[in-house]
């Protein structure tokens, strides 16, 4: 199962499954399926059950796991509790079901204690869930186990854009002040001020609309901007200077911001209000939420696999909601039967 952190972003998780294997000393308590979830044996050191040991005792032994959620690899990490320094590489399966090697190395070690091994991989530039460690046991000349293999990564590829907090504080005392401002917005009737030179090194929109003779570059009448609403718009124009959001806004309010943000070419401020979203799901507003970036253009696909992988985690409790049946009818039907598979497979325990 994964393990969300603080940081929505990043998922650590352990073995699900494990998918195939070279061999196996047998099928209980040094079996290959042994590998599957969290360490069972780490901190010990020794041939103990609950870790994988081969049945071969050669150069040519692996083992292929699979994980929960794909994501963007980061880190892996290995315990070995036996004989430790055998992982010859490590491959991920790539999106045309090949493997591709991450790591590897000839310089293997006969380490006589448990560790973790965090090899130094080559990072893939798409999502994985399955690995294959392979482990070459001349060096030891005996059994080389593994008790378990932690996959580190992110779910979705980018990074939320960091600013100086005295530069942001800085920048913020500029935010809708007349100060030296040389142009103004009309948003629902009320007026904002603002500074082109920001607005310009800060957004591709206003690039275009300051720098490419476009009406709005000679006008001296307030500039009237259209689909976006003035508390909308207040959060973006202080993203512009400051590089931040205000905390615990509402989510019907981001997801507007979002949409403008896109609009306005802010890659930055997109990141950010997704992964606001994203942190503050829960039972009551996740379908709202879902429907909302699901029914409006640009279509919001990665908050719609937010969402989805949450309500997927609390569908009892999702079902029960006033607002179920607002979900389209697909959706509400995969909720439904993954809720009946799982219902079936307690049962069945």
């Amino acid at each position: 199962m994964a393990e969300y952190s603080e940081d929505f972003n990043k998922v650590r998780q352990f073995v699900a499954k494990v998918t195939k294997f070279s061999s196996q000393y047998n099928s209980s308590s040094w079996s290959a399926n042994t590998v599957i979830g969290p360490p069972r044996v780490y901190p010990q050191y020794g041939d103990l059950h609950g870790a994988w040991a081969s049945s071969d005792i050669n150069a040519n032994q692996f083992i292929e796991v699979k994980y929960n959620d794909k994501v963007y690899v980061n880190e892996i990490n290995i315990y070995e509790t036996y004989h430790a320094g055998g992982t010859r590489s490590v491959k991920v399966r790539d999106p045309s079901g090949k493997w591709e090697t991450i790591y590897q190395t000839k310089k293997l070690e006969c380490i006589k204690k448990s560790r973790i091994f965090t090899p130094s991989i080559q990072k893939p530039n798409y999502q994985v869930n399955e690995l294959r460690i392979e482990v070459d046991c001349t060096k030891a000349g005996t059994w080389v186990e593994i008790d378990a293999v932690e996959l580190v990564g992110t779910r979705f590829n980018f990074e939320v854009p960091q600013m100086p907090a005295q530069l942001s504080g800085d920048m913020g005392q500029l935010v809708n002040s007349d100060l030296f401002s040389d142009v103004q917005f009309s948003v629902d009737g009320r007026i904002f001020h603002g500074h082109k030179a920001i607005l310009v090194v800060r957004s591709n929109f206003f690039q275009a609309m300051f720098c490419d003779q476009m009406r709005e570059s000679t006008t001296s009448e307030p500039i009237v901007l259209k689909d976006v609403s003035a508390d909308a718009f207040a959060i973006i124009l202080h993203f512009i200077y400051t590089n931040e959001i205000a905390q615990n806004s509402d989510c019907l309010l981001l997801l507007e911001i979002w949409r403008v943000a896109d609009q306005f070419c802010l890659e930055g401020l997109k990141s950010m209000t997704f992964i606001s979203l994203c942190s503050t799901l829960n039972v009551e507003n996740v379908v709202d939420i879902y429907v909302e970036a699901a029914t409006k253009l640009p279509v919001i696909e990665d908050l719609m696999t937010a969402a989805m992988q949450f309500m997927r985690s609390r569908m009892d409790e999702i079902v029960r909601q006033p607002n179920f049946t607002s979900l389209p009818k697909d959706v509400m039907v995969e909720i439904i039967q993954h809720m009946t598979e799982k219902l079936s497979l307690s049962d069945s325990k």
